[in-house]
């Protein structure tokens, strides 16, 4: 759960629920807690088309990512 919380949380929006959670948390560990492919699902998922994705800013321009 804690890193279902800590990837929606970076990629997805601030505020996610707890089935959303729940579906993250099961496909990380269907891919035994790998997290290329974990991270690789939840791109190209749903949650990335949400409308509560789409409204939140959240995406980071490269220099915030090097500071």
């Amino acid at each position: 759960m804690f890193l279902a919380d800590k990837f929606y949380r970076f990629y997805v929006a601030n505020d996610p629920t707890k089935e959303e959670l729940d579906i993250i948390a099961d496909k990380i560990i269907e891919n035994d807690f790998e997290i290329y492919p974990s991270i690789k699902w939840l791109l190209s998922s749903n949650f990335m088309y949400s409308q509560k994705s789409l409204n939140s800013i959240i995406y980071k321009n490269p220099l915030e990512l090097a500071i």
